[in-house]
């Protein structure tokens, strides 16, 4: 009896295995399969033709002359820049786990399974963005070898580092999605990153000095707290719930990127109450009221009181602020400024379209002389301020550029 059962249980042990690694496989390829298909809706063979290839054979000949002769514009940035640069590239993207509310059935029946997908698409995920790390830090190896004098097993150690890092701070997002409050979220999150940032480009610079066995050291700590963290986690299932919404905000986030600039996709609202940050009292913004002044002012007011739009126009901003930081010839920083213009204007036009488009006030005609003013009018008021703003900033760019 007792070899029989024996039996019996070496059998469902070697079905389980494949079983595992099938379950994994399989959600992979579905996952892949629906990524690819959001990207051939956005890249067809044309814009790969005619953007892709040139971006990269350009891209490529640079490269190549870096490694011959450090570009000018390198000299004014320290290294303390780009390890701000790497640390900044840490906090992007997180572990996901590959979950469906239909696995719910598994926890009570087969909780190896979801236990084992949960770890196999751990170590995926840290693989993908450890290759992440080392690609941008083989993009920037001209400048390590050449202008900051480092040596291969310093750049080594350096690697080493920022992949552990990469990996404690993905095991720490996980568990700051955990948390239900926003402030308390968002201040955590603000806390860890500059503390973080500050502890981070302090050690990496100090080892250069000193020893950079000092940082192979903390990489190992790194490695230890993560891995360490992340088991307990794995192995707790009552973040299950939590897993799978976080998976299902993860899918869709190259959706909702396309989605962003369409302006024939409606976007659904937030269903929590939160406090606008502008005109939370509805006060009178116009003195002297008429038609044209009122249709102004509930745009100005949805605007504003929408933090979606707020954050999507501060990411327009922020990228193109960054841009022209970072991309050293002038005229292209002019020509990054320029479609920043055409961007912004459109954007802000489609969000005052969709605001009209509403029923309160869908008896203004489309060709309604007033309609058509206050679009004029809401376009330039919130979109010159911004425009003005960074062309201010690309000014003093270009002059510090010249000066120096």
């Amino acid at each position: 009896m007792m070899a029989r059962f024996s039996g019996v249980l070496t059998k469902l042990c070697k079905v389980s295995r494949p079983m595992n690694k099938s379950l994994f496989l399989t959600r992979l390829r579905t996952e892949i399969a629906y990524q690819w298909g959001v990207f051939r809706s956005v890249v067809d063979w044309t814009i790969f033709l005619y953007l892709f290839i040139p971006v990269i054979v350009i891209g490529g000949y640079y490269y190549y002359t870096w490694w011959a002769d450090i570009p000018s514009w390198i000299k004014g940035i320290p290294l303390s820049f780009i390890i701000s640069l790497l640390y900044l590239y840490c906090w992007q993207g997180r572990i996901r786990t590959f979950l469906e509310e239909a696995d719910q059935l598994f926890l009570l029946q087969k909780r190896s399974l979801v236990i084992t997908l949960k770890k196999w698409t751990r170590n995926l995920y840290v693989i993908g963005h450890s290759i992440g790390i080392l690609v941008l830090i083989a993009v920037l190896a001209p400048f390590l070898f050449n202008h900051y004098t480092l040596s291969l097993g310093e750049i080594f150690v350096f690697a080493i580092y920022f992949i552990s890092l990469k990996a404690l701070i993905l095991g720490w997002k996980q568990y700051l999605d955990g948390i239900v409050s926003t402030w308390k979220k968002s201040l955590y999150t603000i806390l860890i990153f500059l503390a973080c940032g500050i502890f981070t480009t302090t050690l990496v610079m100090w080892t250069l000095d000193t020893s950079i066995l000092f940082l192979f050291i903390i990489s190992g700590i790194q490695w230890f707290l993560f891995i360490w963290n992340s088991s307990r986690r794995i192995n707790r299932l009552t973040t299950f719930s939590n897993d799978v919404d976080i998976e299902k905000q993860a899918k869709l986030v190259y959706v909702k990127s396309i989605f962003l600039f369409s302006e024939y996709v409606e976007k659904v609202p937030s269903q929590k109450k939160r406090s606008p940050l502008f005109y939370r009292n509805s006060k009178r913004i116009f003195k002297n009221r008429n038609r044209r002044k009122s249709l102004r002012e509930l745009c100005i007011k949805v605007f504003f009181r929408n933090r979606s739009y707020l954050f999507q126009c501060l990411q327009i901003t922020s990228i193109t602020t960054v841009a022209l930081l970072i991309i050293p010839p002038i005229w292209i920083k002019c020509l990054i400024f320029f479609g920043f213009i055409i961007i912004l204007r459109m954007w802000v036009k489609i969000v005052v379209n969709r605001i009209m488009a509403n029923h309160f006030i869908v008896n203004v005609r489309k060709d309604d002389i007033i309609r058509i003013q206050a679009e004029h009018y809401i376009v330039n008021f919130i979109s010159l301020p911004v425009i003005l703003i960074v062309g201010l900033i690309l000014i003093l760019i270009s002059l510090s550029r010249i000066l120096l």
